[in-house]
């Protein structure tokens, strides 16, 4: 249980500005700089490990391939809420 926690805890941390950069890329071709990308993508990767709950995928376990494409696709999806509510 404990691991779990870990990994849950050191994925987003270990890759958010990389994360947010990809993100930043995908949704608007520039970047928002590396204290906001870090935040995108910690963001981003719980909203992605979310969507992953809901769609019954279990992540643990699958590799970081799989976990960096919902993390990505998190990112994309806070951003694109974002531009929705605010731009």
């Amino acid at each position: 249980m404990l691991e779990h926690i870990a990994e849950f805890t050191a994925w987003p941390i270990l890759t958010g500005i990389f994360i947010g950069y990809i993100a930043n890329r995908i949704m608007s071709g520039e970047g928002k700089g590396c204290c906001m990308n870090f935040v995108i993508g910690i963001i981003g990767s719980y909203v992605g490990t979310f969507i992953s709950h809901l769609l019954n995928i279990e992540l643990l376990g699958k590799g970081y391939l799989t976990n960096f494409v919902f993390c990505v696709v998190g990112a994309v999806t806070f951003l694109w809420i974002w531009k929705k509510l605010f731009d």
